[in-house]
């Protein structure tokens, strides 16, 4: 991935323990693996912070997501891309078994993973080395200016992640995928119902984003059992945990088990 100085839009040159531009600025890594490309002036937009990503680790790993996991990496391995940025990544879960599985093809995929949270980063980091993706770029950033080259990346990852088109299309190739993953209508319908005296449905989202082309779009719906002890880390993943009253999530210490829907769109978008 050609990856770009925040400061001056140049190339950067990746070290051991720092990035740095034919300019002169220069980035330290940090011990687990990322570097801080954030300006200062976005610095108090932190994201999740390591509490959450915690939460992530602990829900993911216990695979209720495998279905949909599975279905994106088919999507990624048909697609066989070299060149791919995550953004919003998380904790790593979606786009490291995305780089093994292409890997494993033959593929020679090269990951960046872009989030706004270093606390969260320090477990992509980890993830990535201990399933043997050591040569992976994880970056401190903003969705609304990625350090990436213009039309350097052959796929995109936006999954349950912040959208911004404008710059999708800037980094993304002409024939470059977008592979975008949002809740639908009765995502987690039965755990907001626990918490909740009047849940809401999540607004439906069937359009590509502007500039794109929708190409295909999935429904990959199914139900999982969640144990008391992961029901809490899965609440606090979600957005719904910033903005719920204590007393509301102190209801889910009442639940033993909780069967609960899960309800994805998978978008393929192709710039237009």
């Amino acid at each position: 991935m050609k990856m770009i100085c925040p400061v001056c839009s140049a190339f950067l040159t990746a070290e051991p323990k720092r990035y740095f531009c034919e300019k002169g600025h220069s980035f330290d890594c940090a011990k687990s693996g990322y570097v801080n490309l954030l300006q200062r002036q976005s610095r108090r937009q932190r994201g999740d912070d390591a509490e959450m990503a915690k939460a992530r680790q602990l829900f993911l790993n216990a695979g209720y997501y495998q279905k949909l996991l599975d279905r994106i990496c088919a999507i990624a391995v048909q697609e066989q891309p070299m060149q791919i940025m995550d953004v919003g990544c998380g904790e790593g879960w979606y786009s490291c078994a995305v780089t093994s599985a292409l890997r494993s093809k033959g593929t020679d995929t090269k990951l960046c993973g872009i989030d706004i949270s270093p606390d969260i980063l320090r477990f992509a980091a980890v993830r990535a080395k201990q399933q043997g993706i050591a040569d992976a770029d994880w970056a401190v950033a903003s969705v609304s200016h990625l350090p990436a080259a213009d039309h350097c990346c052959d796929c995109i990852l936006n999954l349950f992640a912040p959208c911004e088109p404008h710059e999708f299309l800037r980094i993304l190739k002409q024939d470059g995928l977008l592979l975008r993953v949002i809740p639908l209508e009765k995502h987690l319908w039965e755990l907001k119902q626990a918490v909740y005296d009047q849940p809401y449905e999540n607004k439906p989202v069937s359009d590509a984003p502007e500039g794109f082309a929708l190409t295909a779009f999935e429904r990959l719906t199914d139900t999982i059992t969640v144990p008391a002890e992961h029901l809490k880390a899965l609440f606090a993943m979600t957005p719904y945990a910033h903005k719920t009253a204590a007393s509301d999530i102190a209801k889910l210490d009442q639940i033993e088990s909780l069967t609960t829907t899960v309800s994805f769109g998978i978008m393929q978008c192709r710039p237009k």
